[in-house]
C-alpha cells in the first residue's frame, strides 16, 4: 500500500518577513478567539527576554537572528524556523546570539478552570 499523495497548496506559502513591519498587536485590533497579543520581538546582540506563562500560554516562532531559550537545566538552540511553545505555568528565557533575534510572540488567553 502507497502512502496517500499530499497534493501541493493551491497559494503560495506565507513569507515570515512580511511580518517584520508589525510591531504589536492586540485583541481590540481585531483579533478574534484567544489571542491577547501579537508582537514581533528583536532583541541585541545578548539581550534577553523572560517569558512566564502564569494564565497565559506563549508561542513563539524564530524569523531571523539565533539564541536560544533556557528552562531550567534544559537549553535549545533558537533559528530561522523554529518554534517555541510554553504552555501554562512554565518559563523560559529567551537569549540571542551574536548576530541579534527576531520572533513573531503570540499571547494567547487559558480559559480559567472548567471553562470551554
Amino acid at each position: 500500500m502507497t502512502a496517500p499523495r499530499i497534493p501541493a497548496p493551491r497559494a503560495p506559502l506565507p513569507d515570515h518577513r512580511a511580518l517584520t513591519g508589525l510591531r504589536r498587536i492586540t485583541p481590540t485590533d481585531g483579533l478574534a478567539g484567544p489571542f491577547r497579543a501579537l508582537a514581533v520581538v528583536r532583541l541585541g546582540p545578548g539581550e534577553r527576554a523572560e517569558l512566564a506563562a502564569d494564565g497565559v500560554e506563549h508561542a513563539v516562532y524564530v524569523s531571523a537572528g539565533s539564541g536560544r531559550a533556557a528552562t531550567g537545566d534544559v537549553r535549545v538552540p533558537l533559528r530561522p524556523g523554529h518554534a517555541l511553545t510554553l504552555p501554562p505555568g512554565s518559563a523560559a528565557a529567551l537569549t540571542a546570539g551574536r548576530a541579534g533575534l527576531e520572533y513573531v510572540h503570540a499571547e494567547l488567553a487559558v480559559p480559567a478552570s472548567g471553562e470551554e
